[in-house]
């Protein structure tokens, strides 16, 4: 699938006029290329365009050419004799209806005070899209400089990577926009909005224009994000010990984006809720994922922008490396947030896919866009991210530092393949990160460490943990090993096995700091005296509890088990630990119904309200982000799991302007939603579609597939697919699909809807709305998923969507394996 390298862009003269009125764009487009050796054709991307031929030159002479569109495989074909080595220059005119879906250049609206609908048009051509706005080498290797002109309607804004340089007043009523030149770049980076929006003042970052564009009325919600923004543009200049490669930064709101965020070089486009913030009424968690986006994305401007990877199969790396930098960058921002013990919840689920048969290895062969499409997903952000925070901790920051420093230098405008960051990773600390790296990257899976006693000490030997059945696998680990009591941790390589001194009594922590991506098996009678030998690491405290989690997944441990460690950590007091004991208490209770249930709700009021109490209702004065954010999950999980009568009906009264701090409010909606009627339902909905940010708005919506009512979990279902933007109704859909009692139900509803759902869902979300059937139990359920889903296989995400399959298959083997088990210990 891949172009020819006899033909080389170089420069790319773009001019496009959209019609936002009649939903269509046409434009030019004059591309400078290379001819590398001799050749009668051209080779380019295009998908869903009208192409026409103006010229092809050479020399200074027009060539004889015709153009042929081959549709099915995206690309055009321009054909002349005697093309010689050397510079030529392709011209082609085309146009297009504006993209119905978020890919390409598309479509977006918003409403007005008065209720008035607005047309904005914006882009998004990862992965490799940008062939359906204009014809191009739509690949990442073809680095081209771009000259954007945007022909737009006088008293419109238009964005694009580089600053405007030139306007011009066009007859009827219109302007043309000249953009500076971008550096080389990739086509996948291109970007170009068009709408009523309205821009800030630019800040200066040391000599960096930064800018928040947004829907009209919402200059009050960008302060934070330049503040963010500013930050992340100085720390990464000097972490990368290179200047930023654009020429101005604008961060751009949109309020239709599939994703989180798109770095474009100088013109980084968001959803709403990840850039403007009002930090008065903002959640920490809110305020702390909108950081790292976009530190994650400014963090891209080198790494993907101005080195980036040769074809899809490595974008991962891209990706990856960003997942770390970003918290690297708000780290520094805001050290009290403590976003790395928060990356123990990412690490973590990357570990639970990568436990199922249909995991895959982070870098693979991609051949289709649907593959590369594919590559964007929990094993590439996450587990991609953990494995590189694995080995920076293992070399040293400082070390890993320098041989970032070195790898950007070396390839700055240039293309790169995956070894060759772990190359320069080894010239810079003399360490064998490529023999490392390539251990975790080419192979799907993870090891587990079996800590067993020997005389001395203990002996560390590894294999793969899967949740069903036997894999083959071997890794060279980077290993952190702490022994108590006494000694200092410890870098270990462990490519097979390795024996570990011990004092008399001594133990072991084979995952020191908790940053390792492995599980470990330690002797059960250890489990006290690792609880306390972690004291001081959160994230350590919260490996041991996941870890105990994917052991009754796995079939190894009881689900009993696990609820004998939660009251053992009762005494708990980190946001992080209690996030994942909240995630699994609230599986569990579906394993449960009637006095069993009854118990187990009694158990967790008991184990979380001491928690609860420490804090009280009422924030203290010098009272740290985390323990509100912690009082915020606490609330959440004794009122919705616990129902604790005296959090609950405190939380129905929120509404009444008795909290007024951020966390509290937004654990009172979702409490509120489960013991709510349809009176409150419609507030809800009425709530969502008048809220005054986008995070307010999103915890409205969100809570309505939490009502308790079956009738009110489906109108949640409906109004998702009939009404809700396309970028957050797939999410709706999943949350009501999770409903612990009326899950069955909403699958049915998204059965009987789906040439609806199809149609309107994005396909790059519908993955995510599958993921709502992992705790579908149900007899009715387990049947019908799996086929429903063979009888209509989805264009993306495939792979994904067998995750999603497995994971039901394992959900329904732990109900058969411990319903009764764990109902008759929570009655004796």
């Amino acid at each position: 699938m891949r172009l020819s390298r006899t033909v080389l862009p170089t420069r790319y003269d773009l001019t496009i006029a959209p019609d936002l009125a009649a939903g269509r764009f046409e434009g030019s487009v004059h591309i400078a290329v290379e001819v590398t050796e001799p050749t009668d054709t051209i080779v380019l991307h295009a998908h869903e365009l009208e192409v026409e031929l103006e010229a092809l030159e050479q020399f200074g002479a027009a060539l004889d050419a015709t153009l042929v569109a081959d549709p099915d495989a995206e690309r055009l074909t321009v054909s002349a004799a005697d093309l010689a080595p050397g510079p030529a220059t392709l011209t082609l005119r085309f146009s297009a209806a504006l993209s119905a879906g978020l890919v390409g250049f598309y479509r977006s609206t918003y409403l007005d005070d008065d209720g008035t609908e607005h047309t904005l048009a914006a882009t998004q051509f990862e992965a490799p899209h940008a062939r359906r706005a204009f014809p191009c080498f739509d690949e990442p290797e073809f680095k081209a400089v771009f000259a954007v002109t945007l022909v737009v309607t006088d008293g419109l804004v238009a964005l694009s990577n580089a600053p405007e340089v030139e306007r011009v007043r066009l007859d009827g009523g219109r302007v043309r926009i000249r953009f500076g030149d971008t550096i080389a770049m990739s086509t996948y980076l291109v970007a170009f909005i068009v709408g009523e929006l309205e821009v800030s003042q630019p800040i200066d970052v040391d000599g960096i224009p930064l800018r928040i564009a947004h829907v009209p009325g919402r200059g009050h919600l960008g302060a934070f994000a330049l503040d963010a923004g500013a930050f992340a543009l100085r720390f990464f200049t000097d972490y990368y010990g290179i200047p930023y490669p654009g020429t101005k930064l604008d961060l751009v709101a949109l309020p239709d984006f599939a994703f989180g965020a798109m770095e474009n070089l100088g013109c980084v486009t968001f959803r709403e809720s990840l850039l403007l913030v009002d930090r008065d009424t903002v959640t920490q968690a809110e305020a702390a994922q909108a950081a790292l986006t976009i530190t994650h994305e400014i963090a891209h401007m080198w790494f993907g922008d101005l080195v980036t990877m040769k074809w899809w199969n490595g974008i991962w790396l891209n990706e990856a490396f960003a997942t770390f930098m970003e918290h690297a960058g708000v780290d520094a921002y805001r050290a009290d947030w403590k976003t790395w013990d928060d990356f123990s919840i990412g690490r973590a689920m990357a570990m639970d896919i990568d436990a199922l048969s249909h995991t895959r290895a982070v870098e693979y062969e991609v051949r289709t866009p649907e593959d590369a499409d594919g590559m964007f997903d929990i094993l590439t952000y996450q587990k991609g991210g953990s494995v590189v925070r694995m080995l920076e901790q293992w070399l040293g920051s400082d070390a890993f530092r320098a041989g970032v420093r070195h790898y950007l230098d070396r390839y700055a405008l240039a293309n790169t393949e995956t070894t060759d960051l772990w190359d320069a990773l080894e010239a810079a600390t003399d360490q064998p990160a490529r023999r490392i790296m390539d251990s975790w990257i080419f192979q799907p899976g993870l090891p587990e460490i079996v800590v067993e006693p020997v005389d001395g000490g203990v002996r560390l030997r590894q294999h793969r943990f899967t949740y069903e059945g036997e894999a083959d696998g071997q890794w060279s680990i980077p290993m952190l090993v702490r022994v108590h009591p006494g000694r200092e941790t410890e870098a270990v390589l462990l490519d097979d096995e390795t024996t570990i001194a011990l004092p008399p009594n001594g133990i072991a922590v084979a995952n020191a700091g908790g940053e390792g991506f492995y599980r470990v098996a330690y002797p059960p009678a250890w489990i006290p005296e690792l609880v306390a030998a972690g004291a001081d690491s959160p994230r350590e405290r919260f490996a041991l509890v996941d870890g105990a989690w994917a052991g009754v997944i796995a079939g190894r441990a009881q689900a009993a088990d696990f609820v004998d460690l939660a009251r053992r950590l009762e005494s708990e007091t980190d946001i992080v630990v209690w996030r994942a004991l909240a995630t699994r208490l609230r599986d569990l209770v579906r394993l449960l119904d009637g006095d069993a249930a009854d118990a187990f709700r009694e158990i967790v009021r008991t184990t979380a309200r001491p928690a609860f109490d420490r804090l009280g209702w009422e924030p203290a004065p010098a009272e740290g982000p985390r323990d509100r954010q912690l009082r915020g999950v606490l609330i959440d999980l004794l009122g919705t799991v616990g129902r604790d009568p005296d959090i609950v009906a405190r939380a129905q009264a929120f509404g009444d302007g008795a909290y007024t701090e951020p966390d509290i409010v937004a654990a009172c909606i979702t409490v509120s939603a489960a013991h709510g009627d349809q009176a409150r339902f419609d507030e809800y909905r009425n709530r969502f579609e008048t809220a005054d940010t986008p995070q307010e708005q999103l915890r409205y919506l969100y809570a309505l597939p939490v009502f308790p009512d079956r009738e009110l979990a489906l109108l949640a279902a409906e109004y998702a697919v009939s009404t809700v933007r396309p970028q957050n109704s797939p999410f709706v859909v999943q949350r009501a699909l999770k409903h612990p009692e009326h899950g069955p139900q909403v699958w049915d509803y998204v059965r009987e809807h789906w040439a609806t759902i199809e149609a309107r869902f994005p396909p790059t979300l519908l993955p995510r709305m599958y993921e709502g059937v992992t705790w579908l139990v149900d007899d009715a359920s387990v049947e019908s998923v799996p086929r429903f889903v063979a009888d209509h296989p989805i264009s993306q995400g495939e792979r994904v969507v067998a995750q999603h399959l497995e994971r039901q298959h394992l959900h329904r083997a732990l109900y058969e394996r411990e319903r009764e088990r764990f109902a008759t210990s929570m009655v004796h």
